[in-house]
């Protein structure tokens, strides 16, 4: 597998930038964030997961040994931990630091927001948990194709823990077809597994991995024995359409089973970092599960 192009030295040039992105759906940025901010949201979350049991009591929690009490995603047991984590604001305030507020915007063209539903990431061990599956952010997003995607690794991440791999060149194939899978999001991409372009690297802490929501993308299996830990925060332009939840807009990740924000933020010194701002143009979701979905045009002209 590929190595992932860094494109920290070119942060401030957003010519060279959208290039990049439309030539391969990506960007990577090693140390983008300051370390010791990372370094705090993953003790605190850390210290959540064994107070939670789903770490080993005879190790230090934050080198994420997982004990036989972690779950999967979304499974029973799941959601006591996962809601202290999305009551956690140091974890939420991570998706509105100015360097990813800044990027977007330059990529964009114009102001950009976060969206609330703000998702960590916790990979127990394979063959226990189902690594997520290869996929395009855009059937799950929807609203505006030009919505970005950032995954940060909140703990040292090489290829064998899971880090996320990503497939070069992948939105100029358009929204493709998906099945049925296990693991998050439960639909699989049609795209070949095996293709040469597939990219990834070791991640560290402070290290910033953006794709659009065309670009193909999946977790790889977790062969150790430690819990990964990683954040997605998404990104789109005032101007563009966002798709209404189900359940109301600007919800948590895995809301309903994941109390509201007005119970999540009790005691926090802010909520910006969780609100949709005002004039939002919302438009209705459809069902991603569809074969046939057009590829709307992109300001990134992917070709």
């Amino acid at each position: 597998m590929k190595e992932l192009t860094d494109s920290y030295d070119d942060f401030q040039d957003a010519g060279v930038l959208r290039e990049r992105l439309a030539g391969d759906g990506y960007l990577f940025f090693r140390g983008l964030l300051p370390r010791d901010v990372v370094a705090d949201v993953h003790e605190q979350l850390a210290r959540i997961l064994y107070d939670s049991d789903w770490l080993a009591r005879d190790a230090d929690p934050r080198e994420l040994v997982a004990s036989g009490r972690a779950v999967e995603e979304g499974s029973a047991g799941f959601f006591g931990a996962y809601t202290a984590i999305q009551s956690t604001e140091a974890f939420h305030r991570l998706a509105v630091r100015p360097e990813l507020l800044e990027l977007a915007g330059r990529l964009l063209g114009e102001e950009a927001f976060a969206h609330p539903a703000h998702i960590c990431r916790i990979a127990p061990p394979s063959p226990g948990a189902n690594p997520t599956p290869i996929h395009q952010d855009y059937r799950f997003i929807q609203g505006s194709v030009d919505t970005l995607t950032t995954w940060l690794p909140l703990s040292t991440a090489p290829p064998e823990i899971g880090g996320l791999r990503v497939l070069a060149g992948s939105p100029r194939l358009g929204v493709l077809p998906v099945k049925a899978s296990d693991g998050p999001g439960m639909m699989r991409a049609e795209a070949d597994e095996e293709h040469p372009e597939w990219r990834t690297t070791s991640y560290r802490p402070g290290d910033v991995l953006l794709f659009g929501s065309l670009t193909v993308h999946g977790a790889m299996p977790n062969r150790t024995k430690q819990l990964r830990l990683s954040a997605d925060f998404r990104y789109q332009a005032l101007s563009a359409p966002m798709a209404r939840d189900l359940l109301g807009t600007g919800k948590p990740h895995y809301h309903p089973d994941v109390p509201d924000f007005p119970t999540l933020t009790r005691g926090w010194t802010s909520t910006t970092c969780v609100e949709v701002p005002p004039n939002v143009n919302f438009v209705d979701r459809w069902d991603p599960r569809v074969d046939d979905v057009p590829t709307p045009p992109s300001r990134f002209a992917y070709v």
